[in-house]
């Protein structure tokens, strides 16, 4: 297990009630130490730390004997295990008791195309009889229809989309702002308040509005990605741990809708000191 992580990633929705760290820090700290299956935990009522005796093959007799393991935590997802129950041991010690010649799964990470360093491995490896296969090839095999459907170009259209939409919304709000209150800007001008002042309202008016607008829009949008990845759990094998937070895109959101506002605003002001006065309040 010493190794293990840095070949694969395991993430913390692979086991119940620990993270990944913390059942392999048990495994580490426990050379007989078993990763369990929720299936087998709840068939036979065990807990963290339970002596689990398994009958293995010896592979020097060909028969089978008993070996005590204690149960070091509850896996439900594991690379290359099966769906259905499994367990996760200690291979230095399951060979000690095994006496086998070697692991017959073995991970390999590499920075190159997964497809490419495949058949290179393959090349160098087919004397002995290996079958290499790559990340790629597994997860189009195993994942659902919804789950390999490549969402790219639809989701780079919709942010782009709620971009332009941000920054409309906050621009007409302003514009619609001074159509609504000519009059209002008018008559406090007519009575003597100074231009300085009236622009200073428009631009309170739209930094209150923005950032109630920022802060329901982070509000809700983060209760609409947990109730989505809530419904969508079973979905996905395995589910996420957390939410993935696209900060450029917000970031992005959040700046063209701050510009809009600023440039709106900032010609509004302007245009009112070219409010002919008294066209507008004959219109009363």
């Amino acid at each position: 297990m010493s190794t293990f992580a840095r070949a694969t990633s395991l993430r913390d929705s692979y086991f119940l009630h620990s993270t990944a760290r913390q059942v392999l820090d048990r495994l580490r700290r426990t050379p007989d130490g078993i990763a369990v299956s929720k299936e087998t935990i709840t068939d036979f009522s065990l807990r963290i730390g339970d002596l689990l005796r398994l009958r293995v093959l010896d592979q020097r007799t060909g028969s089978f004997h008993v070996v005590p393991f204690h149960v070091a935590g509850i896996v439900q997802e594991f690379p290359s295990a099966p769906k259905d129950s499994f367990m996760v041991a200690n291979l230095g010690y399951l060979e000690s008791v095994t006496h086998a010649g070697g692991p017959n799964v073995v991970f390999a990470k590499a920075s190159g195309y997964p497809p490419d360093v495949a058949r290179r491995v393959a090349a160098a490896t087919t004397s002995v009889g290996t079958k290499v296969d790559n990340i790629s090839n597994q997860s189009a095999r195993t994942s659902s229809s919804i789950t390999t459907v490549d969402l790219t170009g639809i989701s780079h259209i919709e942010q782009a989309f709620a971009i332009v939409l941000a920054a409309a919304a906050m621009a007409l709000f302003v514009a619609l702002g001074i159509s609504e209150r000519r009059q209002e800007f008018a008559t406090m001008a007519a009575i003597g308040a100074p231009l300085s002042r009236i622009s200073a309202f428009l631009w309170t008016e739209a930094a209150i509005v923005l950032s109630v607008g920022l802060v329901l829009a982070i509000g809700l949008g983060w209760l609409l990605s947990e109730m989505l990845v809530a419904i969508l759990q079973h979905v996905f094998d395995p589910p996420p741990d957390a939410l993935a937070v696209p900060w450029a895109f917000l970031a992005g959101l959040a700046g063209a809708a701050i510009l809009a506002t600023l440039l709106a605003t900032a010609l509004a002001a302007r245009g009112i000191r070219r409010l002919r006065l008294g066209e507008i309040l004959r219109e009363q």
